[in-house]
Protein backbone atom coordinates (compact mmCIF):
# COMPACT_ATOMS: atom_id res chain seq x y z
CA UNK A 1 0.00 0.00 0.00
CA UNK A 2 0.82 3.87 -0.36
CA UNK A 3 -0.23 6.98 -0.49
CA UNK A 4 -1.89 8.47 -3.42
CA UNK A 5 -1.22 12.05 -4.19
CA UNK A 6 -3.37 14.84 -2.87
CA UNK A 7 -6.36 15.30 -5.35
CA UNK A 8 -5.47 14.71 -9.48
CA UNK A 9 -3.42 17.91 -10.25
CA UNK A 10 -0.47 15.83 -11.22
CA UNK A 11 -1.80 13.65 -13.16
CA UNK A 12 -4.66 15.71 -14.90
CA UNK A 13 -1.68 18.13 -15.62
CA UNK A 14 -1.92 16.77 -19.25
CA UNK A 15 -4.06 19.06 -21.09
CA UNK A 16 -6.21 17.79 -24.42
CA UNK A 17 -4.85 20.11 -27.10
CA UNK A 18 -4.94 17.58 -29.21
CA UNK A 19 -5.93 17.91 -33.06
CA UNK A 20 -4.45 18.53 -36.47
CA UNK A 21 -2.68 21.23 -38.29
CA UNK A 22 -4.06 22.30 -41.91
CA UNK A 23 -1.40 21.40 -45.00
CA UNK A 24 -1.87 21.72 -48.56
CA UNK A 25 -3.42 18.89 -49.76
CA UNK A 26 -0.13 17.15 -51.70
CA UNK A 27 -2.59 14.45 -53.81
CA UNK A 28 -5.61 13.21 -54.54
CA UNK A 29 -5.45 10.04 -52.73
CA UNK A 30 -4.56 9.41 -48.87
CA UNK A 31 -0.69 8.31 -47.71
CA UNK A 32 1.87 9.91 -45.96
CA UNK A 33 3.48 13.30 -47.24
CA UNK A 34 7.57 12.73 -47.76
CA UNK A 35 7.90 16.44 -46.88
CA UNK A 36 8.68 16.74 -43.75
CA UNK A 37 7.07 20.56 -42.08
CA UNK A 38 9.53 22.55 -40.25
CA UNK A 39 8.15 22.26 -37.02
CA UNK A 40 8.67 18.10 -37.00
CA UNK A 41 12.19 19.17 -37.96
CA UNK A 42 12.81 21.17 -34.62
CA UNK A 43 11.75 18.14 -32.13
CA UNK A 44 13.21 14.95 -31.12
CA UNK A 45 13.23 12.72 -33.84
CA UNK A 46 11.65 9.33 -33.66
CA UNK A 47 11.63 8.03 -36.62
CA UNK A 48 8.33 6.32 -38.95
CA UNK A 49 5.48 4.67 -36.94
CA UNK A 50 5.35 1.19 -37.14
CA UNK A 51 3.04 0.12 -40.18
CA UNK A 52 2.04 3.92 -41.23
CA UNK A 53 4.94 5.52 -42.66
CA UNK A 54 4.11 8.47 -40.19
CA UNK A 55 7.34 10.51 -39.22
CA UNK A 56 7.08 10.84 -35.34
CA UNK A 57 8.49 13.83 -33.49
CA UNK A 58 8.64 14.69 -30.02
CA UNK A 59 9.07 18.86 -28.80
CA UNK A 60 12.07 19.43 -26.72
CA UNK A 61 9.91 21.02 -23.97
CA UNK A 62 8.11 17.70 -24.06
CA UNK A 63 10.35 15.78 -21.88
CA UNK A 64 11.45 18.44 -19.77
CA UNK A 65 7.80 18.67 -18.60
CA UNK A 66 7.93 14.74 -17.81
CA UNK A 67 10.75 15.51 -15.83
CA UNK A 68 9.24 18.35 -13.91
CA UNK A 69 5.73 16.60 -13.35
CA UNK A 70 7.24 13.56 -11.77
CA UNK A 71 9.83 15.44 -9.58
CA UNK A 72 6.94 17.24 -8.54
CA UNK A 73 4.98 13.84 -7.78
CA UNK A 74 8.01 12.76 -5.49
CA UNK A 75 7.75 16.30 -3.70
CA UNK A 76 4.48 16.38 -2.99
CA UNK A 77 3.52 12.23 -1.90
CA UNK A 78 5.61 9.26 -1.28
CA UNK A 79 7.84 7.16 -3.25
CA UNK A 80 5.29 4.99 -4.89
CA UNK A 81 3.14 7.79 -5.39
CA UNK A 82 5.70 9.13 -7.12
CA UNK A 83 6.20 6.78 -9.53
CA UNK A 84 3.06 6.07 -10.25
CA UNK A 85 2.74 9.79 -11.23
CA UNK A 86 6.05 9.74 -13.47
CA UNK A 87 4.54 6.32 -15.26
CA UNK A 88 1.49 8.36 -16.11
CA UNK A 89 2.83 11.87 -16.92
CA UNK A 90 5.41 9.68 -18.75
CA UNK A 91 5.08 6.24 -20.87
CA UNK A 92 1.00 6.73 -20.19
CA UNK A 93 0.18 9.83 -21.57
CA UNK A 94 2.74 9.47 -24.13
CA UNK A 95 0.97 6.61 -25.26
CA UNK A 96 -2.69 8.49 -24.86
CA UNK A 97 -1.72 11.58 -27.25
CA UNK A 98 0.13 9.12 -29.55
CA UNK A 99 -3.18 7.18 -30.21
CA UNK A 100 -5.33 10.34 -30.27
CA UNK A 101 -3.40 11.69 -33.03
CA UNK A 102 -3.01 8.64 -34.70
CA UNK A 103 -6.90 8.40 -34.84
CA UNK A 104 -6.70 11.95 -36.83
CA UNK A 105 -4.52 10.69 -39.16
CA UNK A 106 -6.75 7.48 -40.10
CA UNK A 107 -9.65 9.72 -40.36
CA UNK A 108 -7.65 11.70 -43.00
CA UNK A 109 -6.47 8.50 -44.39
CA UNK A 110 -10.49 7.57 -44.67
CA UNK A 111 -10.97 10.78 -46.66
CA UNK A 112 -8.58 10.40 -48.79
CA UNK A 113 -6.19 13.10 -47.39
CA UNK A 114 -2.14 13.33 -46.36
CA UNK A 115 -0.35 13.21 -43.09
CA UNK A 116 2.72 14.89 -42.95
CA UNK A 117 3.66 13.73 -39.34
CA UNK A 118 2.72 13.65 -35.65
CA UNK A 119 4.28 16.17 -33.28
CA UNK A 120 4.05 15.89 -29.36
CA UNK A 121 4.46 18.63 -27.59
CA UNK A 122 3.99 19.86 -23.98
CA UNK A 123 -0.07 21.15 -24.51
CA UNK A 124 -0.14 17.74 -26.07
CA UNK A 125 0.11 16.76 -29.86
CA UNK A 126 -0.34 17.73 -33.27
CA UNK A 127 -0.88 16.18 -36.42
CA UNK A 128 -0.03 17.75 -39.64
CA UNK A 129 -3.05 16.74 -42.20
CA UNK A 130 -4.34 17.96 -45.32
CA UNK A 131 -7.71 17.19 -46.25
CA UNK A 132 -10.19 17.99 -49.09
CA UNK A 133 -11.48 20.81 -47.90
CA UNK A 134 -15.32 19.73 -47.38
CA UNK A 135 -16.60 20.21 -43.98
CA UNK A 136 -17.88 16.75 -43.19
CA UNK A 137 -14.17 15.11 -43.63
CA UNK A 138 -13.21 17.87 -41.15
CA UNK A 139 -16.10 16.45 -38.69
CA UNK A 140 -15.21 12.98 -39.25
CA UNK A 141 -11.37 13.94 -39.16
CA UNK A 142 -12.00 16.05 -35.64
CA UNK A 143 -14.26 13.36 -34.23
CA UNK A 144 -11.65 10.54 -35.16
CA UNK A 145 -8.94 11.76 -32.70
CA UNK A 146 -11.51 11.98 -29.62
CA UNK A 147 -12.92 8.18 -30.73
CA UNK A 148 -9.55 7.08 -29.73
CA UNK A 149 -10.19 7.39 -26.02
CA UNK A 150 -13.00 4.76 -26.50
CA UNK A 151 -11.07 1.91 -26.93
CA UNK A 152 -8.04 3.04 -24.89
CA UNK A 153 -10.53 3.35 -21.56
CA UNK A 154 -12.26 -0.18 -22.44
CA UNK A 155 -8.49 -1.39 -22.33
CA UNK A 156 -7.23 0.38 -19.61
CA UNK A 157 -10.92 -1.02 -17.43
CA UNK A 158 -10.43 -4.63 -19.11
CA UNK A 159 -6.39 -4.93 -17.72
CA UNK A 160 -8.24 -3.54 -14.28
CA UNK A 161 -10.36 -6.28 -14.29
CA UNK A 162 -7.99 -8.71 -14.62
CA UNK A 163 -4.87 -7.07 -12.33
CA UNK A 164 -7.87 -6.39 -9.44
CA UNK A 165 -9.56 -9.76 -9.09
CA UNK A 166 -12.60 -7.98 -11.66
CA UNK A 167 -13.07 -5.19 -9.11
CA UNK A 168 -13.38 -2.24 -11.67
CA UNK A 169 -14.65 0.61 -8.72
CA UNK A 170 -12.51 3.72 -10.10
CA UNK A 171 -12.06 4.57 -6.20
CA UNK A 172 -7.99 4.81 -5.51
CA UNK A 173 -6.93 2.23 -2.82
CA UNK A 174 -3.74 2.46 -2.59
CA UNK A 175 -2.61 -0.54 -4.91
CA UNK A 176 -0.13 0.70 -7.73
CA UNK A 177 -1.19 -1.48 -10.34
CA UNK A 178 -4.68 -1.11 -10.46
CA UNK A 179 -4.81 2.49 -9.42
CA UNK A 180 -2.45 2.76 -12.45
CA UNK A 181 -5.08 1.49 -14.87
CA UNK A 182 -8.05 3.93 -13.05
CA UNK A 183 -5.83 6.96 -13.69
CA UNK A 184 -5.32 6.23 -17.11
CA UNK A 185 -9.16 5.86 -17.62
CA UNK A 186 -9.54 9.14 -15.90
CA UNK A 187 -7.34 10.38 -18.21
CA UNK A 188 -9.02 9.04 -21.55
CA UNK A 189 -12.33 9.96 -20.58
CA UNK A 190 -12.03 13.40 -19.48
CA UNK A 191 -9.84 13.96 -22.59
CA UNK A 192 -13.24 12.73 -24.17
CA UNK A 193 -15.49 14.79 -22.69
CA UNK A 194 -13.27 17.70 -22.97
CA UNK A 195 -12.40 17.17 -26.77
CA UNK A 196 -16.18 16.70 -27.22
CA UNK A 197 -17.73 19.35 -24.95
CA UNK A 198 -15.57 22.21 -25.21
CA UNK A 199 -16.39 24.24 -28.45
CA UNK A 200 -13.32 26.76 -28.65
CA UNK A 201 -11.39 26.71 -31.47
CA UNK A 202 -8.54 25.54 -32.28
CA UNK A 203 -9.71 22.34 -29.93
CA UNK A 204 -11.01 19.50 -31.77
CA UNK A 205 -14.40 20.83 -30.05
CA UNK A 206 -14.12 23.66 -31.84
CA UNK A 207 -13.29 21.72 -35.29
CA UNK A 208 -16.68 20.03 -34.96
CA UNK A 209 -18.31 23.11 -34.06
CA UNK A 210 -17.60 25.11 -37.33
CA UNK A 211 -17.55 21.88 -39.31
CA UNK A 212 -21.43 21.29 -37.56
CA UNK A 213 -22.45 25.07 -38.70
CA UNK A 214 -21.17 24.28 -41.90
CA UNK A 215 -23.18 21.79 -42.55
CA UNK A 216 -26.35 23.02 -41.54
CA UNK A 217 -25.82 25.41 -43.99
CA UNK A 218 -24.26 28.69 -42.21
CA UNK A 219 -22.05 30.81 -44.29
CA UNK A 220 -18.91 30.72 -43.27
CA UNK A 221 -18.79 34.65 -42.59
CA UNK A 222 -21.23 33.99 -39.99
CA UNK A 223 -19.31 31.02 -38.96
CA UNK A 224 -16.13 33.30 -38.31
CA UNK A 225 -17.49 35.47 -35.98
CA UNK A 226 -19.77 33.16 -34.38
CA UNK A 227 -16.32 30.74 -33.47
CA UNK A 228 -14.29 33.48 -31.96
CA UNK A 229 -17.06 34.74 -29.58
CA UNK A 230 -17.34 31.12 -28.65
CA UNK A 231 -13.96 30.13 -28.11
CA UNK A 232 -12.47 33.47 -26.68
CA UNK A 233 -15.38 33.05 -24.04
CA UNK A 234 -13.98 29.23 -22.99
CA UNK A 235 -10.73 30.72 -23.26
CA UNK A 236 -11.36 33.28 -20.57
CA UNK A 237 -13.04 30.69 -18.42
CA UNK A 238 -10.56 27.98 -18.67
CA UNK A 239 -7.75 30.46 -17.43
CA UNK A 240 -9.92 31.61 -14.23
CA UNK A 241 -10.65 27.71 -13.46
CA UNK A 242 -7.10 26.88 -14.16
CA UNK A 243 -6.15 29.71 -11.77
CA UNK A 244 -8.81 28.66 -8.87
CA UNK A 245 -7.52 24.82 -9.60
CA UNK A 246 -3.82 26.15 -9.15
CA UNK A 247 -3.73 24.15 -12.53
CA UNK A 248 -1.15 26.42 -14.69
CA UNK A 249 -0.80 24.25 -17.78
CA UNK A 250 -5.02 24.88 -17.89
CA UNK A 251 -4.03 28.77 -17.68
CA UNK A 252 -1.20 27.65 -20.53
CA UNK A 253 -4.34 26.23 -22.53
CA UNK A 254 -6.63 28.86 -22.16
CA UNK A 255 -3.51 31.29 -23.31
CA UNK A 256 -2.79 29.76 -26.24
CA UNK A 257 -6.56 29.62 -27.32
CA UNK A 258 -6.97 32.67 -26.70
CA UNK A 259 -4.22 33.56 -28.50
CA UNK A 260 -5.33 31.47 -31.63
CA UNK A 261 -8.10 33.46 -31.52
CA UNK A 262 -6.61 36.63 -31.35
CA UNK A 263 -5.74 35.88 -34.71
CA UNK A 264 -8.88 34.66 -36.08
CA UNK A 265 -9.94 38.12 -34.66
CA UNK A 266 -7.82 40.02 -36.78
CA UNK A 267 -8.75 38.12 -40.17
CA UNK A 268 -12.18 38.73 -39.33
CA UNK A 269 -11.37 42.48 -38.79
CA UNK A 270 -9.46 42.64 -42.06
CA UNK A 271 -11.61 40.34 -43.85
CA UNK A 272 -9.12 38.06 -44.72
CA UNK A 273 -10.67 34.56 -43.62
CA UNK A 274 -9.16 33.25 -46.98
CA UNK A 275 -5.98 33.72 -45.22
CA UNK A 276 -6.96 31.75 -41.74
CA UNK A 277 -5.89 27.95 -41.97
CA UNK A 278 -8.98 27.22 -40.56
CA UNK A 279 -11.52 28.85 -43.03
CA UNK A 280 -9.48 29.30 -45.88
CA UNK A 281 -10.47 26.01 -47.65
CA UNK A 282 -14.16 26.75 -47.07
CA UNK A 283 -13.44 30.09 -48.84
CA UNK A 284 -11.63 28.59 -51.36
CA UNK A 285 -14.77 26.38 -51.83
CA UNK A 286 -14.45 23.26 -50.32
CA UNK A 287 -16.85 23.75 -47.70
CA UNK A 288 -20.25 22.11 -47.55
CA UNK A 289 -22.17 24.42 -46.01
CA UNK A 290 -22.51 27.52 -47.66
CA UNK A 291 -18.84 28.72 -47.87
CA UNK A 292 -17.61 32.00 -49.35
CA UNK A 293 -16.87 30.77 -52.96
CA UNK A 294 -13.97 32.01 -54.69
CA UNK A 295 -10.80 33.91 -53.78
CA UNK A 296 -7.63 32.90 -53.55
CA UNK A 297 -5.70 31.26 -49.71
CA UNK A 298 -3.47 33.88 -49.07
CA UNK A 299 -0.45 33.40 -46.86
CA UNK A 300 0.17 31.19 -43.66
CA UNK A 301 -2.92 29.29 -44.23
CA UNK A 302 -4.22 25.64 -45.24
CA UNK A 303 -5.84 26.78 -49.17
CA UNK A 304 -7.20 23.17 -50.39
CA UNK A 305 -9.20 23.66 -53.57
CA UNK A 306 -12.47 21.83 -53.76
CA UNK A 307 -11.88 18.34 -54.99
CA UNK A 308 -8.57 17.64 -53.59
CA UNK A 309 -6.55 20.17 -55.94
CA UNK A 310 -3.25 21.02 -54.58
CA UNK A 311 -3.26 24.69 -52.62
CA UNK A 312 -0.58 26.69 -53.13
CA UNK A 313 0.60 28.00 -49.27
CA UNK A 314 3.44 26.70 -46.91
CA UNK A 315 2.66 24.98 -44.06
CA UNK A 316 0.82 26.88 -41.08
CA UNK A 317 2.66 27.43 -37.89
CA UNK A 318 2.03 24.88 -35.46
CA UNK A 319 2.94 26.21 -32.15
CA UNK A 320 2.53 30.18 -32.55
CA UNK A 321 -0.52 30.88 -35.16
CA UNK A 322 -3.16 29.22 -37.16
CA UNK A 323 -2.59 25.59 -36.16
CA UNK A 324 -5.51 23.61 -36.37
CA UNK A 325 -6.06 21.50 -32.97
Amino acid sequence: KYKSPRGPAHVMATNPTYGNNDLPLQQNSGGPIKETPAQLEGGFQCGNIPFTGIPLAVHKLFPAYIVLSSIVGFIDATTEAGLLNMLIVGPVLFSTVLVHELGHCAGTFYTGGRVAGILLWPLGGLAFVGSSGEARHNLLISLAGPATHLPQSLFWLMMLAAGNQGDVSMTLQGDFGPDLCRQAIIINISLLLFNLCVPAYPLDGGQIFVSSLLLCGVGVNTVAPITLGVSATLSVAIISLGIYLWNFMAVFVGLWVLYQNYQLYQCVKEGRLEQHPLFAKYVQGGGDGGGVRGGDAGRGGSSEAAGGRPGSTSISGALGGGGRV
